[in-house]
């Protein structure tokens, strides 16, 4: 803990980065929310855990910018952190301008936009997928016949398996693009960019690469397994750490993440960076410059490590040690199973809840679904009906637990009886 109370700033507190705002709050600092409704900390969930809000444009550096600056806080941060992926370029922008430590604009701005982290890849060598950007259907059409079907079209500035189609032929890209075109705004009302990406698939098993880099070199470092719905749809139902299968391609799989950090100059503070181990070996799906979301840095780590990456990355903002905040503390294992549909229609009933209460690997719950709501077999994140946490001494103890318990819970429709899908 700091020795002294500081100022500290969020941009838009919300999902993972509710976590911030509770780390600060913790450790004794001042937190200022940097808000574009008054009403979010109570949308988001962090009422009780701020001292002030100011109000900004978030999707604007300069409004970020000028609330701090019309403010009572001017000239007294002590820190400016981004606690939304969305606006964390803005908000390096402005803490540039304030003379804070953060992540460089540059890196933000391509750990945000997909196509220019494809070209620092490209520039370094980090092994990735053949891709090219494309703004009409026509360039769609001939990007995916000079890659070569089976190809993945996705917007080049979303998160959360938003807009992100496979496609095998030609008449799926066709109708896929046409889809994408509509989509025009996403969270938070960030718009989407008119530019996409035709990317080769890549198969293999897929990992996530949880790091905290000091001057480009891995103070804290973890592989989370991962599994995603069937295709053609790229949901994550469940996520386990450490990874219970291919330990030996850790090293490997670590290295590979470091250097695409390095690529698009994020050589400091907590990454999530997404990786498939192919037959070629790792290749970079995308690299996210922030704690991992899904509870994997709020849950997982905790309970597998003792690590809380959120006080530590407050404590890096002010300039402060990390190295002790990031020593496991314990040497366990962790999984979250998600929920999910396994066709669209209307909930009658839920089972099987029961065993979630009884379970001793089960830590933590959140059902997201009641009786009389619409369900959908889930496209992108949002439509994940909840999660079960669990906790053990092996990564495969942990990850069988929370499969089981997922699949124990049942959904009634109108017709019939279903099992809750969570990609088993």
């Amino acid at each position: 803990m700091s020795s002294k109370q500081k100022i500290i700033a969020f941009v838009e507190p919300s999902f993972y980065g509710v976590s911030f705002a509770r780390a600060a709050y913790e450790q004794g600092h001042q937190v200022v929310a940097i808000v574009a409704s008054k009403d979010n900390p109570a949308k988001y969930g962090y009422e009780g855990i701020y001292h002030d809000l100011l109000l900004a444009d978030i999707r604007d550096g300069e409004s970020i910018y000028e609330a701090i600056a019309a403010s009572p806080y001017f000239g007294r941060l002590d820190a400016l952190i981004p606690a939304t992926d969305y606006a964390s370029h803005l908000t390096a922008q402005a803490a540039e301008r304030l003379g804070l430590r953060g992540v460089p604009y540059e890196a933000a701005l391509r750990a945000r936009n997909k196509d220019l982290a494809r070209q620092a890849y490209e520039q370094h060598g980090v092994p990735g997928a053949k891709y090219r950007k494309v703004g009409t259907l026509e360039e769609a059409l001939e990007a995916a016949g000079a890659i070569g079907y089976p190809v993945v079209l996705k917007p080049t500035n979303c998160a959360s398996s938003q807009g992100v189609y496979f496609i095998n032929r030609e008449e799926e890209l066709r109708e896929s693009f046409a889809q994408l075109q509509q989509f025009k705004v996403t969270y938070m009302d960030f718009k989407v960019r008119e530019e996409y990406l035709v990317e080769e698939y890549i198969g293999g098993p897929e990992f996530s690469v949880e790091l905290f880099l000091r001057e480009g070199t891995p103070v804290f470092a973890a592989v989370t397994e991962k599994r995603t719905s069937p295709l053609p749809y790229f949901v994550e139902v469940l996520h386990t750490l450490p990874t219970s299968v291919h330990r030996e391609s850790e090293g490997a799989l670590i290295d590979t993440a470091v250097s695409a950090l390095k690529a698009i100059g994020l050589v400091n503070g907590p990454s999530h960076v997404e990786v498939k181990l192919s037959a070629d070996g790792p290749r970079i799906i995308e690299v996210n410059g922030r704690p991992g979301g899904d509870q994997i840095s709020s849950d997982l780590l905790v309970q597998a490590f003792g690590i809380d990456i959120f006080a530590a990355t407050v404590s890096y903002y002010l300039g402060e040690p990390v190295e002790p905040l990031l020593t496991p503390s314990r040497q366990r294992a962790a999984a979250i199973a998600f929920l999910t549909a396994e066709r669209d229609g209307t909930v009658a009933e839920l089972g099987g809840l029961e065993a979630w209460k009884e379970s001793p690997y089960a830590v933590r719950s959140h059902l997201a679904v009641k009786p009389g709501d619409e369900v959908i077999v889930p496209r992108s994140s949002d439509d994940r009906l909840g999660y079960v946490i669990t906790a053990a001494d092996t990564p495969h103890e942990a990850k069988e637990a929370a499969q089981s318990l997922a699949a124990r819970v049942t959904i009634t429709y109108e017709e019939a009886q279903l099992s809750l899908a969570n990609g088993t």
